[in-house]
């Protein structure tokens, strides 16, 4: 591999192709309930989507000497999806001179810049994961950065949103759980499974409730373990998966006090929220939609884009003053839901805590 018009750090649209790359992280929580699929149209194949995953609906018989009933279409929301634009961009040249310095050989060089591409492709994976999981976490997904404010309200009705979860001592947690379970079943939804953190979970092996109602009273105090409270699930609510996610990311770095980066980590789903979802027989709640950025279109520079994939497109250019080279990677994303009314959403608690604290400002 040689540089671009022996532009070092330049590396020609061709070979960026040539290098194997996939967004889809298979071990992270959020991609087994999304899939992930590249479109030429967002809308398009958004409306597809909202189409085809609604709730079935029924046509009639009829007497052979009469008209056909007239059906309707549904009415699908495309909501401002093609403001989700992802994109993130390197100095190279600072590191390249960096590098250079210390000695390192052109072949090493190239390799460096590779990585740079990759980690900035990475990043852009990172934001898709957080959007994912907003998503399941609240039904939206928000986009507030860069001087976009943008809510993408995906239609999860606010009723199913608005359910707690007490993990208080007296509290009844099968109770509590069996309430989501009905009013599902009452609007038509059977739900399968359950997205959570690791921290609920045991919040819910170590409660008092489920030690009983599992093991029976002599059991309470006794850590239920997670095989016990699966058939549990499974056969008391038919909820045959539980998905916890505790992963985290760097939402960006900034300077300490000391001047050196302070990195600025997040959670990618909440601790204290438990979704209840309804898998359709693809086994997704969702699809992670990908489209083309404006580097993928825009005839100046179309001739010189080269893609990663063709999820995430990376591209390079060079200013004159100061003389610069930059790496950029850019894509255009945005998940949806097969139907929202399936996705049941908890804020967990534990309301001797608020008493507890409630009593301390008494004091």
């Amino acid at each position: 591999m040689n540089w671009e018009n022996n532009y070092i750090g330049k590396i020609p649209a061709n070979d960026w192709l040539n290098i194997p790359f996939d967004v889809r992280r298979r071990s992270t929580p959020e991609n087994i309930l999304f899939g992930d699929e590249k479109t030429e149209n967002l809308t398009a194949r958004w409306q597809t989507i909202a189409s085809q995953y609604q709730i079935p609906q029924m046509a009639y018989f009829h007497a052979f000497d009469t008209e056909t009933h007239i059906t309707s279409r549904i009415p699908i929301d495309t909501h401002s999806i093609e403001k989700g634009l992802i994109k993130t961009k390197i100095n190279q040249s600072e590191r390249l001179l960096e590098l250079m310095r210390t000695g390192v050989s052109n072949d090493d060089l190239i390799r460096y810049v590779i990585d740079d591409g990759m980690n900035l492709a990475e990043q852009i994976i990172t934001r898709t994961g957080a959007a994912k999981n907003e998503v399941l976490a609240t039904g939206k997904c928000t986009i507030k950065e860069n001087n976009l404010n943008l809510t993408i309200d995906y239609g999860v009705p606010s009723s199913n949103m608005a359910y707690e979860i007490d993990f208080a001592k007296d509290a009844d947690v099968p109770a509590q759980l069996q309430a989501i379970i009905d009013d599902a079943t009452d609007a038509g939804v059977v739900l399968t499974g359950i997205y959570t953190s690791k921290r609920n979970i045991t919040n819910i092996r170590s409660h008092a409730s489920i030690q009983k109602v599992i093991n029976g009273s002599n059991s309470v105090g006794a850590l239920v373990t997670n095989t016990q409270l699966n058939a549990y699930l499974n056969d008391e609510f038919g909820i045959t998966q539980v998905i916890t996610n505790d992963n985290i990311y760097n939402s960006g770095n900034t300077l300490g006090a000391d001047g050196r980066p302070v990195v600025n980590m997040k959670r990618y789903f909440p601790k204290d929220k438990m979704t209840f979802f309804s898998l359709p027989s693809n086994s997704r709640i969702g699809m992670g939609l990908w489209g083309n950025p404006p580097e993928a279109l825009n005839p100046l520079i179309k001739s010189t884009t080269s893609s990663a994939s063709p999820y995430i497109y990376i591209t390079q250019w060079t200013e004159n003053d100061p003389a610069v080279l930059w790496t950029k990677a850019s894509a255009l994303f945005i998940p949806v839901l097969y139907y929202p009314s399936a996705l049941y959403i908890a804020t967990t608690k534990n309301s001797d805590n608020t008493k507890e604290s409630q009593v301390n400002l008494e004091k």
